[in-house]
């Protein structure tokens, strides 16, 4: 199920139907964390419901406003609009903080540290692999894409924002015992850099975003997937 919501996130043609795919890859990874995770799973997967409608409502407003200036949900033709300066903003803010929450960029990234320190390794592969990856695709899709000047406008707050998480996550990351905390910071760091070449608006920084996308996707699930064997042997997260 997860596998047909991102393939139908990165694959869709139709705004509507992107935003349908993204509501249902919530839905299993919920349910992932809340009935396979460690001793506090209910908590971290209800945190990550709550972030993830948040987000999901964000995303409707900024999705319904460009139906609403654009008259269609086709996404190449809404690339193809010429919205005015105000217009971009009101759209762009719900759109950047909805796929914020996702990727997760600082200070919407509460929920990834629950959510990776319980859920199961097959949670983890997903999450740092498939969903994170899903906001910055989101990013790079909708805002940076039908909406520059907004993005231009807010270019150096993101990239701001994007030092502060890679300092931020690498430095947090090191004061944790358990593993699977320290991955899910190094995570948040990681995507620092993603959110940074993305607003940087050129197609170099662009292209090693998406290189650092995918590079992270495979990386991090494969240390997941390492963690799960050890915790498999040893029984403990530390």
């Amino acid at each position: 199920l997860v596998e047909l919501a991102v393939t139908g996130v990165f694959t869709s043609m139709d705004a509507f139907l992107f935003l349908l795919f993204w509501e249902l890859a919530m839905i299993p990874m919920y349910f992932v964390i809340a009935f396979w995770g460690g001793p506090k799973r209910t908590q971290a997967a209800i945190k990550f419901l709550l972030f993830s409608v948040g987000g999901s409502l964000l995303l409707s407003l900024g999705i319904e406003a460009l139906h609403h200036f654009g008259h269609t949900f086709y996404l190449p033709d809404l690339m193809q609009m010429k919205y005015a300066p105000n217009v971009q903003l009101l759209i762009f803010v719900p759109l950047f903080l909805g796929f914020a929450i996702k990727v997760p960029m600082l200070p919407v990234h509460g929920w990834i540290a629950d959510a990776h320190g319980e859920a199961p390794a097959v949670g983890h592969v997903i999450l740092s692999g498939l969903l994170l990856k899903m906001g910055a695709y989101g990013l790079i899709r909708f805002c940076v894409s039908m909406l520059p000047e907004a993005s231009a406008s807010f270019a150096p707050l993101i990239q701001g924002l994007s030092v502060l998480a890679i300092l931020y996550g690498g430095i947090v990351a090191m004061a944790q015992s358990a593993i699977k905390r320290f991955i899910a910071y190094s995570s948040v760091a990681h995507m620092g850099f993603v959110t940074m070449g993305i607003f940087a608006a050129n197609t170099q920084a662009v292209g090693g975003a998406v290189f650092q996308m995918v590079s992270h996707g495979i990386v991090s699930a494969a240390l997941f997937l390492c963690v799960g064997v050890i915790y498999d042997r040893m029984h403990t997260p530390e």
